[in-house]
């Protein structure tokens, strides 16, 4: 749904037609009224056009730095998850060799205790012979 939203910018008003929220826009058109006043506060030569340029220009810079900073972030992620995918990995054959030692671990424990019993057993059938 399509608001229609008034501001004052510099002075000037203006109806804004937006699917955004009318306090998102409202808190847009305040901090460029400020952005703008402060500049025409500090230099009397510059006129509302100018001044709206350069705050056009500072938050082209801020987004464009913005920007590139959350596709910095996006490619660490993307090197976290592979990581994190080689890893698991690493964790699976880890846990599947673990398992596969301690089934021969048991294997030859129970062919030992065999091997005694039966040791055992022949020292037991010398000695009553």
């Amino acid at each position: 749904m399509v608001n229609k939203v008034r501001v004052t910018i510099a002075g000037a008003p203006y109806a804004v037609a937006t699917t955004d929220s009318e306090k998102y826009i409202a808190s847009l058109a305040k901090r460029l009224d400020e952005d703008i006043t402060k500049l025409l506060d500090t230099n009397e030569n510059l006129s509302v056009t100018k001044a709206a340029v350069f705050c056009a220009m500072d938050y082209l810079d801020e987004y464009k730095k913005s920007t590139g900073s959350a596709e910095n972030m996006r490619s660490q992620i993307q090197d976290y998850i592979a990581d994190a995918a080689r890893a698991k990995l690493a964790e699976d054959k880890v846990r599947t060799e673990n398992e596969t030692l301690r089934r021969e671990n048991d294997a030859l424990r129970e062919q030992l205790a065999r091997l005694q019993a039966k040791q055992k057993a022949d020292r037991e059938a010398k000695t009553e012979a």
